[in-house]
């Protein structure tokens, strides 16, 4: 059995996301990086990571003025996660 836990969004054209659990899915910091919207300042969601039991491990880095900045964390549950803003 698999559990649910999706994202919520403003608009049902918009790309969300979910969190899955399920029986052999273990949480990893090891292979696919899935990056996600970081919204408009990667400090904002940054400064939230630490108090929610994670941390980072690439901090906000710029990668081009046409790219934006991307950063890293392990979320609580030990997954590497990726996200990006332009700002």
């Amino acid at each position: 059995m698999l559990l649910h836990g999706l994202f919520p969004h403003d608009d049902k054209a918009s790309v969300s996301g979910a969190i899955v659990c399920g029986m052999g899915m273990e949480p990893s910091k090891v292979g696919s990086l899935v990056y996600l919207n970081g919204g408009d300042d990667l400090a904002v969601a940054l400064s939230k990571v630490g108090p929610a039991g994670g941390e980072v491990v690439l901090p906000k880095t710029h990668l081009g003025d046409d790219i934006g900045y991307i950063a890293h964390f392990i979320d609580s549950e030990g997954n590497r996660v990726g996200i990006h803003s332009m700002q």
